[in-house]
C-alpha cells in the first residue's frame, strides 16, 4: 500500500559501513534490532564515483551536493570555498528553498550554518567545525565538547583537555539536549570499565557517537521537520583499527598477533551494537509516526588491507612549535582544524602558502618531507605521517631541529592497529518505515551511483531534481516513498574511484574525553 500522509524522510549517513559488516552482525545477533529492520527493509550498494580520493571529507560532500568530487571541487573538511559552491548547494539547502523545514545533525560538509534559517528546524554542524554557532543556540554547548574530543583525540583516545566552563554549559543545559537515561548508564559504566581494563578506553567513541545521536534524534522528535541528517562514524573507526581481528581470514597474511586479534575481535560488534541501539530508536519512532521513512546510507565502505602492527607514529604535538621551527610568526598563520595526522593550516596571505610549500620541500624527517595539499590560494592540508619510526631530530633546510624544538612528537599507539581495512566505493543503503514491507525493492547485484540516491531523495519528496543531477533511482523512490511494490527504474552508471595511496592514510576521529 502507499502512504496518504505527508512524506518525511531521516538520513541516519552510518559512515563506511558495507553491507558485509551489517549481514555478520545479523547473523550473530538475530534478534537484533537491526535483524528486524533489515529484514523488512529495501536495500541497495550506493557507490561514489569520486576519483581524487576515497575519503569521507570528499564523499559525503559528494552524496550532500549530487556531483562528483571533480565537480564540487570541496577536498577538504571545513573547505568554505570550492569551484562547485554556488553551482551545487547541498541537499537540505535545496530542501530548504522548496519550502520544506530541514534539521542538519553533524553531517560531514554541514559549517558553516546557513545565514538564512527561515526553514531550519535545527543545525548542528560536523564534529570538524572550528567553531560552535548552533540552531538552536543551547546546542552549542554540546557542539563545543564534541568538537574538543575530536580534535583532542585523533588517533589515540585521550583523557581530560576540557575547562570547567564548557562542562558547566553542557550539565546546564543537558535536560533539553535530550541525552537518554541509557546512553548516560552507558557512559558510567563505560568509565567504570576502562579503569578495570584500560584496554576498553578505545570504546570511548562509541560513546560519544550515542550522545551525538541523542542529542540529534531529540531534535527530530521535537520538531519533526520534512528532511534531516544524523551522522554516526563510530562503525568507521572501528572497522579500520580493528578488521584484522574481526575478519582475520580476509587475509593471505594477517600480520597482526593472535594475542592482538583476541583482544580487540569485538570492537566492530560493540561499535554495531550502539548503532543496533540506533536503529531501536529509530524504528520505534517511524512506527509511531508513519509520515516518516528512514535512510540508512554510507557514503563509501571499507574492506581489509595490506597491513603491519604499529607500535608508534609521528604527529604534531605542538602546532605553534612546529610553525615558528619553520620560520614563522603566530600573525601568520591559523591552524584549522583537521584529522590527525592531518594537519589544516590558513596563512594571511599567498605568499605565506608559497613559503609553506617551499619550506617544507626542503625539510628532511626520516628521509621524507611533508606532504602538502593545497586547498586554496592561503590554504594547504599536510602530513608529517610516519608510523614505527625511532628519530630525535629532523632537518628544516641545513638546519637539525631536535623534535621537541620542533613541536613533534613520536606518539604511542594505544592498540597497536594502524589501518587494517581501508576504504572501497560501495557502502550501504537501505530504507525501512514503520509500517511496511519494503524488501520487494531490493537490489544488492549490481551498484548504484551515489549521486543517484541524492536525487531520489529530492523526487521522494516531490522536489525536481536539479537539471545536473543524475536520474533517480526508481526503486529507491519507490522505498523513500512507502511503496510495496517494485517498479521499473534506471540510474547513472558507476565510474570506478581511485584508491587511497598509502601517503594518505585515513582515520576516523571521534572519540570522547
Amino acid at each position: 500500500m502507499s502512504r496518504t500522509v505527508k512524506n518525511k524522510i531521516i538520513v541516519l549517513e552510518i559512515n563506511e559501513v558495507p553491507n558485509r559488516v551489517i549481514d555478520s552482525y545479523i547473523q550473530d545477533n538475530p534478534s537484533s534490532y537491526w535483524a528486524s529492520v533489515v529484514k523488512r527493509s529495501a536495500r541497495f550498494i550506493a557507490a561514489t564515483p569520486d576519483t581524487i580520493q576515497l575519503h569521507p571529507k570528499i564523499s559525503w560532500q559528494t552524496f550532500h551536493r549530487a556531483v562528483p568530487d571533480q565537480e564540487h571541487g570541496y577536498v577538504e573538511y571545513n573547505q568554505t570555498e570550492a569551484e562547485g559552491k554556488e553551482h551545487y548547494p547541498p541537499v537540505w539547502e535545496l530542501i530548504s528553498d522548496a519550502g520544506k523545514e530541514i534539521g542538519v545533525g553533524a553531517s560531514i560538509g554541514s559549517y558553516p550554518v546557513p545565514e538564512k534559517t527561515d526553514n531550519v528546524s535545527f543545525y548542528l554542524t560536523d564534529p570538524f567545525a572550528p567553531t560552535f554557532e548552533t540552531v538552536p543556540n543551547y546546542l552549542s554547548s554540546f557542539q563545543r565538547l564534541n568538537n574538543m574530543a575530536v580534535q583532542r583525540s585523533g588517533r589515540n583516545v585521550r583523557r581530560g583537555g576540557f575547562g570547567l566552563a564548557e562542562v558547566s554549559s553542557l550539565l546546564f543545559n543537558l535536560p533539553r539536549l535530550g541525552i537518554s537515561v541509557s546512553t548516560i548508564a552507558k557512559t558510567v559504566k563505560q568509565l567504570i570499565a576502562e579503569r578495570r581494563n584500560s584496554v576498553r578506553i578505545v570504546r570511548r567513541r562509541n560513546i560519544q557517537a550515542l550522545l551525538t545521536f541523542d542529542v540529534v534524534f531529540q531534535q527530530v522528535k521535537k520538531t519533526k521537520p520534512d528532511f534531516s541528517t544524523i551522522f554516526a562514524n563510530h562503525v568507521a573507526a572501528n572497522m579500520h583499527r580493528y578488521w584484522a581481528a574481526k575478519y582475520e581470514d580476509d587475509y593471505e597474511v594477517n600480520r597482526m598477533p593472535q594475542e592482538w586479534r583476541d583482544t580487540y575481535s569485538g570492537e566492530i560488534d560493540a561499535a554495531m551494537d550502539e548503532a543496533d541501539y540506533m536503529m531501536g530508536k529509530l524504528d520505534k519512532f517511524v512506527k509511531a509516526n508513519p509520515e516518516f521513512t528512514v535512510l540508512v546510507i554510507a557514503s563509501m565502505g571499507q574492506e581489509g588491507i595490506e597491513h603491519e602492527p604499529t607500535h608508534n607514529q609521528l604527529i604534531i604535538g605542538d602546532f605553534d612549535a612546529f610553525m615558528h621551527s619553520l620560520g614563522f610568526e603566530s600573525l601568520e598563520y591559523e591552524k584549522r582544524t583537521g584529522m590527525e595526522p592531518e594537519y589544516v593550516v590558513e596563512f594571511k596571505n599567498e605568499d605565506g602558502l608559497q613559503k609553506f610549500e617551499q619550506i617544507c620541500a626542503g625539510m628532511d624527517i626520516n628521509g621524507q618531507r611533508p606532504i602538502v595539499k593545497p586547498i586554496n590560494d592561503k590554504q594547504c592540508a599536510f602530513l608529517v605521517f610516519q608510523n614505527n619510526i625511532d628519530i630525535s631530530s629532523i632537518s628544516v633546510g641545513n638546519k637539525t631541529v631536535s623534535l621537541a624544538e620542533a613541536g613533534l612528537a613520536i606518539d604511542k599507539i594505544q592498540d597497536m592497529s594502524g589501518s587494517t581495512a581501508q576504504h572501497i566505493p560501495g557502502g550501504c543503503c537501505f530504507v525501512f518505515n514503520g509500517h511496511s514491507d519494503l524488501s520487494a525493492h531490493t537490489d544488492l547485484d549490481s551498484e548504484h551511483n551515489l549521486v543517484s540516491v541524492t536525487s531520489s531523495v529530492l523526487s521522494a519528496l516531490d522536489i525536481d531534481p536539479a537539471p545536473y543531477m543524475q536520474t533517480p533511482i526508481q526503486a529507491v523512490v519507490d522505498a523513500l516513498q512507502g511503496k510495496t511494490t517494485a517498479s521499473p527504474g534506471s540510474e547513472a552508471p558507476i565510474s570506478t574511484p581511485a584508491p587511497m595511496t598509502a601517503n594518505q592514510p585515513a582515520r576516523e576521529a571521534a572519540p570522547i574525553s
